[in-house]
């Protein structure tokens, strides 16, 4: 506390002139005397009769707001007992209007003449800047300001939390916005009902609220969840007692601060980051930040970055390997399957069960995915010069046939060359998706109305859908390696691949062998009547290059 004597006359003249010449509100509060002067102009905007009272502290519980006045008590009180130097808070006042405005509240304790003084100024911050009118809630900059204004003072450890509605976009387009408004306020009222102090809880961007939760003792941060579930039963019995004529989720991320050790942009980061992983986890559930998921999905971004510099770079790096696919009848070569490899001058070697599934998560794999076509026609153009029959198997993601105008790409490339569209197999990977997207059966009957060939493959993993079988959408199954690894003494497995041959050959439906390593595998799946054999046995991936050596030269040279 400052102590330095003045007189308070004086002082009220330099409020009177301060006043004409500033838009904030300057004060002097006799704490002693619990006397308060203000500039004139605060009564233009804030619901006081007179800008010079007594009884100071009735008159400013009717202005205050009252969910902000027990914080507002409480840091006063520290300051009358000498353990603050400095007033530094943001609550609510009310206006000529009756409604409630946030202002930025800042002064110094002083003592004069024995008598204790707080004197500042007030700003009225705003309601859309500082205040969510929907919710009652503060937002992100207030929080921001507590934190701060708490680490200065004291050092603490706590949790930050994010809460989230699940798929807000789709419930708002369902329900409609007014619809949302009150989603949100089921929210917060069940957050309220926990989370007591205003400036515990925060409204943020979008549909997301924080609560901010210093530890008491024996706290840590396993208690988040426990206040996640709480929160999470309250919506749904206040949703049951609407008679469920709206329904939604909630998903959470925590992440512990300490105040010594995180700065704010950090902390709010990383429980970002976990309400990002909540909702890529399943949605409705809460995680807690782990400093070594966050640094690997960190590492996926660099990695992301660098696929984007090298596929704008004229696809450095890239290159595609081709892995013969035989008949086993006759023995001979009949085909081969494209393979993309990456070789980073960043990273090195990396194998496609890494970098594939970055390039679809970030939409890369369509641009990509237009090289492959080309380069892989161009190589069957070539190739068929002397294997007639010769079919190029071309793999495509799910990302391509539902973001992308697939078959404008796959005619515009194959159509460069001279190869019939009946020289390629086109591979797609089922996934439960597929069946719920009208668009996806559509641009199948355009593969097969343009006269390409479908495949399924990786067939009996996962999920398979037998009606596509049963449609004769593809023309291909490829049997997954799982099922014929040890064939030959895995009778499961044996009657497996057995059932899938038979029931594709009843269908018309050929079917193709992957991963045959031993020649015992090899006979097994020739007794069982496979139209094709992919794998080791016969050759593994390899560049144009060695596979014109491996498999082609004689045909080339002959």
């Amino acid at each position: 506390m400052i102590k330095r004597d003045f007189n308070l006359d004086e002082m009220k003249y330099f409020l009177s002139l301060m006043g004409e010449c500033t838009d904030d509100y300057l004060y002097v509060y006799d704490l002693t005397n619990d006397k308060a002067i203000y500039t004139k102009s605060i009564m233009d905007v804030f619901a006081l009769d007179n800008n010079e009272f007594d009884n100071a502290t009735y008159i400013l519980k009717n202005v205050v707001h009252p969910d902000d006045l027990g914080m507002l008590i409480k840091d006063l009180e520290e300051g009358i007992k000498g353990r603050k130097d400095e007033h530094n808070l943001e609550y609510r006042w009310k206006t000529i209007d009756g409604e409630y405005v946030a202002i930025s509240c800042r002064g110094q304790y002083v003592l004069s003449h024995g008598v204790k003084y707080l004197i500042g100024r007030i700003s009225e911050i705003g309601k859309k800047s500082r205040f969510d009118n929907k919710t009652g809630l503060y937002r992100e900059v207030v929080l921001e300001n507590v934190y701060n204004e708490g680490a200065k003072v004291r050092h603490s450890r706590g949790f930050l939390m994010l809460i989230g509605i699940d798929n807000f976009r789709e419930f708002n387009e369902k329900y409609g916005a007014k619809i949302g408004d009150e989603a949100l306020n089921i929210l917060t009222d069940s957050i309220r009902k926990y989370v007591d102090d205003p400036l515990n809880i925060f409204r943020m961007p979008g549909d997301e609220c924080a609560i901010y939760m210093p530890y008491s003792i024996d706290d840590d941060i396993e208690q988040s969840k426990v206040l996640y579930k709480r929160i999470r039963n309250e919506i749904d019995r206040a949703i049951e007692r609407r008679k469920f004529d709206v329904f939604f989720t909630i998903s959470a991320g925590a992440a512990e601060f300490d105040s010594e050790r995180d700065n704010f942009n950090d902390l709010l980061k990383n429980t970002k980051f976990s309400l990002h992983s909540a909702k890529l986890n399943g949605k409705n559930r809460c995680e807690i930040f782990v400093n070594s998921e966050y640094i690997n999905y960190i590492s996926k971004l660099g990695i992301q970055d660098e696929l984007r510099r090298c596929i704008s770079e004229n696809y450095e790096g890239f290159e595609l390997y081709f892995q013969p696919i035989y008949n086993p009848s006759t023995n001979c070569i009949v085909g081969a399957e494209a393979l993309i490899r990456w070789n980073s001058t960043k990273y090195g070697f990396m194998g496609p069960d890494k970098f594939i599934p970055l390039l679809e998560d970030s939409a890369l794999i369509i641009p990509l995915g237009r090289w492959v076509i080309d380069t892989a026609a161009k190589a069957c153009n070539r190739w068929i010069t002397n294997i007639p029959d010769f079919v190029m198997h071309i793999n495509l993601s799910f990302v391509q046939i539902v973001k992308s105008n697939i078959i404008k790409d796959v005619l515009e490339y194959i159509g460069r060359y001279s190869a019939a569209n009946n020289h390629y197999v086109f591979e797609i990977t089922e996934t439960i998706e597929m069946e719920h997207i009208p668009a996806v059966d559509r641009v199948f009957k355009e593969f097969i109305k343009n006269g390409f060939s479908l495949a399924i493959d990786d067939f009996g993993t996962g999920y398979s859908n037998y009606g596509y079988m049963r449609d004769k959408t593809f023309n291909i199954v490829k049997v997954d390696r799982s099922f014929i690894t040890n064939i030959d003494k895995q009778k499961n497995n044996y009657l497996m691949v057995s059932f899938i041959i038979k029931m594709a050959h009843e269908m018309g439906i050929h079917v193709c062998i992957e991963g045959v390593e031993t020649e015992e595998e090899l006979l097994c799946v020739k007794e069982l009547g496979a139209d094709y054999i992919q794998g080791y046995y016969y050759g593994k991936p390899v560049c144009s290059d060695d596979f014109e050596k491996q498999h082609l030269k004689k045909l080339i040279l002959g």
